[in-house]
């Protein structure tokens, strides 16, 4: 079983069962999911429903699975166990090492063939403890140096978790009218750079220093024989290589070199060949062709591509290809609470790994906050501030003479903001007639995404 793995339960029903998250809760972040991306933990946590522990000891119980929350800090001898390209491609990370074992944390506990693969290779018995994606992306960010796209919970923009007895509702709703101010701008700099490092310490209830629990991990690990395994199905030990492969590179052969390693593999020790089927390699990255840039949509060709809509990617891809035919630089920007992040983005000279690294605080004041609160669409120039000059820098160039900012709302909430411009010390023609009534489209598929996904 690899990726496709699904446990008996889902994450939702088992909450539900458990009392952690509520029948409301759980539909908001469902809806939350189709519009922001990325797995239901992650969204009940972002929006302040579930705690870090409740949801790590939740997939561990789902697995059957050790498990882990909080901040961690792994073994550098353990990382050196594994290429960090292969850690950002199977979102995995080792964190334990010692003589007969290397405990790894993983979001999918049941890959087998990657885990076997790397039991294989360093004769150590793995153990797999399962971790929030959330929190996965954070340490491969930090420690494989890893692009992810930014989220509000890297950002400790977070929704409080109400306290249990209080007038939550009331509390939230009243939060939702008028957000505070995120942070100051010092401290808002200070987290931003935390964040693409790997992600801003969460001061809410993520509970103790590196937490880790469950089964095979807490306990002490006697020499021999090994520890019974859980009773699900996890990887499967293997015989230790003898010592000259454990950690050591081949010693040289006196015979015909060998293929050229590739580069992502140099200096990764090479099992020797067995005489009978092992597990599978991980194997090496494929050298895909550059996509052609994309071309720009007429208005009736968005409207169409919007109604087959299926997934945010989708709705992405068809609004930027609209803009790209009006203007240079185009973005779609994701807004979650009091925080603005980078999504997708065209236009010449417009790199996407830049775009998603833009996180900007909606503080009094700000332009993005402007258009967030009226949720209404704004021409004219951009408030110049720190946090503006990051975000144009990110788009390799300076602030434009002019720019046009429009709300892209889902249900009455601005889930999007959509910018464009001409680049640099240029304005840009307030020509956004057929951009509105695009957005409205955008709302449309976004509910009807909201459904099937409920219906599922």
């Amino acid at each position: 079983m690899g990726r496709g793995y699904k446990p008996v339960m889902r994450l939702g029903e088992q909450l539900l069962k458990d009392g952690l998250v509520t029948a409301e809760g759980l539909e908001e972040a469902l809806e939350a999911q189709v519009v922001h991306g990325g797995r239901l933990g992650t969204n009940l946590v972002e929006l302040g429903l579930l705690s870090e522990v409740d949801l790590a000891k939740t997939l561990g119980t789902l697995h059957n699975s050790a498990f882990a929350s909080g901040e961690m800090v792994p073994d550098p001898k353990a990382l050196e166990l594994v290429p960090p390209n292969q850690a950002d491609d199977k979102e995995l990370l080792p964190m334990r090492v010692d003589a007969t074992r290397l405990s790894v944390a993983v979001v999918n506990p049941h890959d087998f063939t990657t885990l076997d693969a790397i039991a294989f290779k360093t004769g150590k018995r793995v153990v797999p403890v399962v971790i929030p994606e959330f929190r996965m992306n954070q340490l491969l960010r930090r420690y494989t140096k890893a692009f992810r796209p930014l989220r509000a919970i890297d950002m400790n923009a977070v929704r409080p978790r109400p306290k249990p007895g209080s007038q939550a509702a009331a509390e939230i709703a009243k939060a939702t009218e008028k957000p505070p101010d995120l942070m100051s701008e010092e401290e808002f700099q200070s987290v931003y750079a935390q964040a693409l490092r790997g992600g801003a310490d969460y001061e809410g209830d993520m509970g103790e220093e590196e937490v880790i629990t469950g089964v095979e991990v807490v306990e002490a690990l006697p020499e021999l024989p090994p520890m019974p395994m859980p009773t699900a199905p996890v990887a499967r030990p293997v015989v230790a290589p003898p010592p000259a492969m454990q950690a050591q590179p081949p010693a040289p052969r006196p015979v015909a070199p060998p293929p050229p390693t590739p580069p992502a593999q140099v200096g990764i020790p090479v099992a020797p060949m067995a005489p009978v089927a092992q597990p599978p390699m991980a194997a090496a990255p494929v050298q895909r062709a550059p996509e052609p840039p994309p071309t720009p949509l007429t208005f009736a060709e968005a409207q169409a591509e919007l109604a087959r809509s299926t997934d945010r990617e989708d709705v992405a891809r068809t609004v930027l290809r609209f803009a790209l035919g009006k203007w240079r630089r185009n973005l779609l920007l994701s807004v979650q609470g009091s925080l603005v992040t980078g999504w997708h983005g065209m236009g010449p000279g417009v790199r996407e790994a830049a775009v998603r690294r833009i996180g900007v605080a909606l503080r009094e004041q700000s332009t993005f906050r402007l258009v967030r609160d009226t949720r209404s669409h704004y021409v004219g120039p951009v408030r110049r501030d720190a946090a503006m000059g990051v975000f144009y820098k990110l788009l390799g160039g300076g602030f434009p003479t002019t720019a046009v900012i429009l709300p892209l709302l889902v249900r009455g909430k601005v889930v999007h903001l959509l910018y464009v411009d001409n680049g640099p010390d240029q304005l840009t023609p307030p020509d956004v007639g057929e951009l509105m009534i695009l957005s409205q489209s955008v709302g449309r598929s976004y509910e009807a995404m909201m459904r099937r996904r409920k219906s599922a």
